[in-house]
Parts: C-alpha cells; structure tokens; sequence
C-alpha cells in the first residue's frame, strides 16, 4: 500500500460546546465508546497503513468516563497516538493521562480575546478554557499542536493569539479553513488572505498535516493515482479513516451525520476498507458541496509546507 492513514476514533458525539463552525444539528444520536469496541479497533491497526491513531470524533473525548483507559489502551497499537481536545476537562488527571499516553495532544481554540472566543466557542468559559490551556502548556507544551479554528471570525484578533500561544511555549501551530462539515455550512476557504497570514504569522496550514504520513511527494502521487481511478477521488478525505464510537467506519472524517458508512469494526477488516474506498471518495452523499478537494491542488503553499 502506498499510502498510511489516520485513525480517528470518536470517544463519544457529546459535546459541552456549540461551537460556530461545528453542524451539531445533524448529530442524532449519543453514547460512548465500549472498552471492547476500542479493543477490537487497536487490534487492527498496525503500522503498515497506519501513521496515527486519534481520539477525537464529533464530540469532546475528554468527558468519556473511561478516557484514561482508552488512552492506555491506543498505546498498544505501536502507531503515534494523538487526543484532540477544545480543554473544557483538562483537569490535572486528564492532563497527566495525556502527558503519559499519547505522542500528539491537538489542542483546538479561536482567540484569546474574549468576544471572539464567546462568537465561536459557543458554551465555553473563556477563562476556563486559557487556564486549562496554560496548564497543559507547562505539562507537555512540546506535545501540543495548536487548531487554530473559527474561519475568517478569528482572523482579526489571530496575532494576538498566536502571540499568546507562543509566549506559553507552543510552538506547532496550524490555521484551519472553514471545512464544510456536515454539509451545512456554506464558506468559502477565502484561499489567498487565510495564506497572507500564514506567511505573515508563521503559521502552518492545517491541510498539510493530511500529507504527514507520507511525505509531500508520495501524498501527490497517491493523489494523481486516485483520480486517475476516480475523477471525484478526495486525497483529503483519503488522508484519514473515521470510526464512530459504535463502531462504524465512514466514508469521511467530516461526516457529522454519518450517512457514509463504509463497514463495521465488528464484521469488517478495517485494513481492506481503507484500501478499498477509493471510488467512493467524492462520491457520497456528504461530499456533495463540499470544499475539501480543493484543498489538495489549489494552495500552492500546502504543497510547500
């Protein structure tokens, strides 16, 4: 296989937040991830496609009440381990569970003005949250990779952010567009000012993580080879493999309805799902609209960084 991919399990769709950019309207259903679904899903991930293993999903994997044990159990799978997290529960055990368990904590904010923070992070506590944030900074800054997240919201306030961020010691730090998520938002990338600042700041952009696992060059020729096999393949959504905390694989990691299951962990081999999908990259059901294709061919700067 040429390509690796990311593993992105949901922990559970809940959430404490509403936050803008994120279509929690579509989320229908609630739970948590079982300790013997989590179990079956390390037990087939292995590093011959897999790059990382994440727990993230559509909800705050934080608040699962055995957050702790699902981080233990990901160190088994012999890939990078990562947690994606807005803070909202980054208490001390919470941090010392990451600090101990993970390689990668992705730490997801919109600015460190107030106003702003409260437009996006709809249900958040600013100060709580910059508390939880300076805190983890002096646990495990070097672990951390900042998601810059809001869109053009947060552009006005963003070098005062990333200021902030700096002077705590984070140094990976990544601008996020305005994904169509879910189907229901309707943005534009807004391409050349978003690069502007990124040149301007010394950012990077959150696209080019997608190529981490391969390196540029082998991201592009896999990019080539799908489209070659079908016109509408997505290299972005092929980048990654989500897992639901019921355990179905989808189609797409921005899939906040779930309505592009491509198998199940209980009865598929997620090994051949993910080499298999290709064809159904760009033509499901949520890839209608959506602005994520894009991404890969029209920002020279990805292809740079």
């Amino acid at each position: 296989m040429l390509k690796k991919v990311l593993i992105n399990v949901e922990a559970t769709p809940s959430c404490p937040a509403a936050c803008s950019m994120c279509p929690r309207s579509v989320i229908k259903d609630y739970g948590f991830i079982s300790l013997e679904t989590m179990d079956k899903i390390v037990s087939q991930v292995d590093p011959s496609y897999v790059w990382e293993l994440d727990l993230a999903g559509r909800g705050e994997p934080t608040i699962h009440p055995e957050f702790h044990e699902l981080l233990r159990m990901m160190r088994r799978s012999g890939v990078l381990t990562d947690v994606t997290t807005t803070a909202v529960t980054f208490n001390q055990r919470n941090i010392d569970a990451c600090v101990q368990n993970v390689d990668v904590i992705r730490l997801s904010v919109s600015s460190i003005q107030k106003a702003v923070f409260d437009k996006v992070h709809i249900g958040l506590n600013h100060e709580k949250i910059w508390r939880n944030i300076a805190a983890l900074a002096e646990a495990a800054a070097d672990k951390v990779i900042v998601h810059l997240t809001g869109g053009p919201a947060i552009y006005s306030t963003l070098p005062e952010t990333v200021a902030h961020l700096r002077s705590l010691g984070f140094k990976r730090i990544y601008l996020f567009p305005l994904w169509n998520r879910g189907g229901d938002i309707n943005a534009k990338l807004e391409g050349e000012y978003r690069q502007k600042l990124v040149r301007e700041l010394g950012l990077n952009l959150s696209e080019s993580e997608y190529k981490t696992g391969m390196g540029k060059v082998k991201f592009m020729l896999n990019a080539l080879l799908g489209t070659l096999e079908n016109r509408n393949f997505c290299a972005i959504g092929d980048g990654s493999v989500s897992i639901s905390y019921t355990g179905e694989i989808l189609g797409c990691f921005q899939d906040f309805g779930h309505v592009s299951n491509v198998g199940h962990i209980d009865h598929d081999n997620l090994k051949r799902v993910v080499k298999s999908r290709v064809k159904q990259l760009g033509n499901m059901e949520i890839c209608q609209g959506c602005n994520s294709r894009k991404a890969v061919f029209k920002l020279p700067m990805f292809l740079a960084s």
